[in-house]
């Protein structure tokens, strides 16, 4: 839950997980600092059955309540970062009615039939950032093409004319595929420049935080190896004077 008047940063995570696996070493040196908030969009239960996609999701991560289940991790990883939290009541994509069955479906384009959803998102995060006035909110690049990192993504118009600064973090582990995240700067409809955040001992704090998500791990992690070694060989990558750090990409301001 939410403690504070307000906050120097938000933190927008489609999933549970997605900023712990993503900037959490940023999230624990904001807390630390002056406090960090993260909201994380889909986190409402299931609306009517579960679509056959939704069930296989579940039986892979081995709960029958799986949103129960995740919540619970989240709350011990946001003990972790030291950070605040806002669950929106948004259902995941599996859960909206029959659009999203596959995993091609799942990191293919938005659906018609979600935009109304992606206008709710935007609006509802537009009121979090008015009522807490962060310096900076974080945003998904939408690294993988996931349909509710696009989703979250497409809020950015909003907070800009709320004056806030506008920094999207590399989604992690797609981001750890050659190449992903020049597809995904491809893609996008803006210029952006990166800028690297030295997190140094904060790598620690975010690894203890990701290894909280059990119900996710084998998953996320099935084709890549152990997910603390990937965190932290990904993490020193980004670093260029050979700690560990995040990289961000910032909206880089119109000449017109």
């Amino acid at each position: 839950m939410s403690t504070r008047n307000n906050y120097a940063a938000i933190f927008v995570s489609p999933h549970f997980d997605d900023v712990a696996l993503s900037c959490g070493g940023s999230v624990a040196l904001e807390a630390r600092k002056g406090g960090a908030l993260i909201v994380t969009v889909f986190a409402g239960d299931p609306k009517g059955e579960l679509n056959s996609f939704a069930r296989f999701q579940h039986e892979r991560w081995g709960f029958e309540d799986a949103v129960d289940e995740r919540r619970r991790e989240d709350q011990q990883a946001r003990d972790i970062l030291g950070a605040d939290h806002r669950w929106l009541d948004f259902p995941d994509a599996i859960y909206r009615g029959e659009q999203y069955l596959s995993d091609e479906e799942l990191f293919g384009p938005v659906q018609d039939g979600d935009a109304e959803v992606t206008v709710a998102v935007a609006n509802s995060l537009t009121a979090l950032v008015d009522e807490y006035t962060p310096r900076r909110v974080y945003l998904p690049l939408t690294v993988g093409g996931h349909v509710d990192h696009r989703i979250c993504w497409a809020a950015v118009g909003n907070l800009e004319g709320l004056g806030v600064g506008i920094r999207f973090y590399e989604d992690f582990p797609y981001a750890a595929q050659e190449g992903s995240v020049e597809e995904a700067l491809a893609r996008l409809p803006r210029r952006l420049q990166p800028e690297t955040v030295e997190i140094g001992d904060a790598v620690e704090t975010k690894l203890a935080a990701i290894a909280v998500y059990r119900s996710q791990l084998a998953v996320i992690f099935r084709k890549l190896g152990r997910f603390d070694d990937v965190t932290r060989h990904y993490a020193a990558s980004r670093s260029p004077v050979g700690g560990y750090a995040e990289r961000f990409w910032v909206p880089v301001p119109s000449t017109e």
